[in-house]
């Protein structure tokens, strides 16, 4: 018996398969991480050349084959397109897929990610904002969301305050202080972790509005983007060059 199913879904990363297929790993509201099959999309004038977008949020329609999924149709949702125009923003963007595709397990629905996801899109396609302020509050929330919160307060290994010494230990994860350091650390300044806070406790809808020096988010990005690596075991290529 087949097996249809009707799902929103987001595409994080394709493949092409044979002369004109692609394989679409697809990050559906409804049943996580799944991959499907989209037929004759490379065609120039193929239908449903839109779903074999990365970034293309749809309504698709699956049939299931043995073990994997084959799309009959799909119906756009909203047009994330114009993330591609700017090549800072579609850094983050694919980063940000690269990340869920990287922490999600097949078939287990995460609707707070799912939720973030878009808010990130919408605010990177239609916002004039620093991609890197978006990425920083995606992996902040990431690290919330996997049981790597990092606590801003006070220093994880001995409950300290802050001084002016700030180190993120990447063998635990831990935002630690002077006299916790570990071998292998990357130090913040007091300002850094200001920034960070702020970010933290922003929406993402508000984030536009801090104001930090490029220089700072840089820094911020390479250390929470060191921490993801050290945490699963994955470099995100996408975030080398934003």
């Amino acid at each position: 018996m087949t097996k249809e199913r009707v799902t929103k879904a987001i595409v994080i990363r394709t493949t092409n398969y044979r002369e004109s297929d692609k394989i679409l790993t697809l990050f559906s509201l409804e049943y996580g991480k799944i991959s499907a099959t989209l037929r004759g999309c490379n065609k120039p004038n193929a239908k449903l050349k839109f779903a074999g977008q990365l970034f293309c949020f749809a309504e698709f329609n699956l049939v299931q084959m043995g073990d994997n999924y084959v799309v009959t149709n799909a119906s756009e949702i909203e047009s994330f397109f114009d993330i591609s125009k700017d090549y800072a923003k579609l850094s983050a963007g694919t980063g940000i897929l690269e990340i869920c595709d990287t922490i999600l397990n097949s078939g287990e629905p995460n609707p707070t990610l799912f939720v973030d996801i878009l808010k990130t899109f919408k605010i990177l396609c239609f916002e004039e904002i620093n991609p890197k302020a978006v990425i920083i509050k995606f992996l902040l929330d990431v690290f919330k969301l996997t049981g790597y919160e990092l606590q801003m307060e006070r220093c994880q290994s001995c409950g300290g305050t802050f001084n002016s010494h700030i180190l993120l230990d990447l063998d635990s994860g831990f935002l630690v202080c002077g006299l916790c350091r570990g071998v292998n650390c990357m130090e913040l300044s007091l300002n850094d972790l200001s920034i960070l806070r702020m970010i933290d406790k922003t929406e993402y809808e508000r984030l536009k509005t801090i104001k930090a020096n490029t220089q700072v988010l840089q820094d911020l990005v390479l250390i929470l983007n060191a921490n993801f690596t050290e945490r699963f075991q994955h470099i995100l290529k996408s975030l080398k060059n934003l």
